[in-house]
């Protein structure tokens, strides 16, 4: 599927492209640019994360299983998407945060520093519904805890942290044992303003 070959492309060589190199995906550049997800230039386009989701979702809904999806596209490269959203909105990002706290070392795939907060981001790639969704978020809440603790006594920093975990399978958004699940198609709206999470009840108590 063109979609799919470009969304490797852009994940693989960068998210510019040439005119010459667009003229092949034309049907897949007309999709990005109705939805936004394109900025032209001069001399060719530039994808804008949003765009990669956009492909992604379209590769999905033309009947590619995401089993299919993840042989063709790398799962680090999916993380790079969902770390991209937020970094085109302005917001330091840390990807593949390692930290060694109480004898234990823990990563966050996806760190996001807001003002008043922190989102501490786990990305699944579960394509079947045989996972357990309840221990993944028990675990995330505790990795983001011990992170909370890690940055108040070693690097200062006393925001709030809170645990998401980004996944396809879930349609809506809902918070389980302390998480928030966040389905991948939304993590655009989150982006536009996280400190909405402040307004929701206090994740993790």
């Amino acid at each position: 599927m063109p979609c799919l070959r470009l969304l490797k492309r852009l994940l693989e060589g960068g998210l510019r492209v040439s005119r010459e190199e667009a003229s092949k995906y034309g049907e897949c550049f007309r999709l990005l640019s109705e939805g936004g997800g394109v900025v032209e230039f001069k001399v060719g386009f530039k994808v804008l994360p949003e765009g990669c989701l956009m492909l992604l979702k379209q590769a999905v809904e033309s009947g590619f299983s995401l089993e299919s999806v993840f042989k063709s596209v790398n799962w680090r490269g999916f993380e790079r998407i969902v770390a991209e959203v937020f970094k085109a909105k302005g917001f330091r990002v840390l990807e593949h945060f390692r930290f060694r706290f109480k004898n234990v070392t823990r990563e966050i795939d996806v760190l996001v520093e807001t003002p008043r907060m922190l989102l501490s981001i786990d990305c699944k790639q579960w394509v079947r519904r045989n996972y357990n969704v309840r221990s993944a978020c028990k675990l995330q809440l505790e990795r983001s805890k011990l992170l909370s603790e890690y940055l108040a006594k070693k690097e200062n920093i006393k925001k709030t942290v809170y645990p998401i975990l980004i996944t396809f399978l879930d349609s809506q958004a809902r918070i389980l044992n302390g998480c928030l699940i966040l389905p991948v198609w939304k993590i655009g709206e989150l982006s536009e303003d996280p400190e909405v999470l402040a307004n929701v009840a206090k994740l993790g108590s």
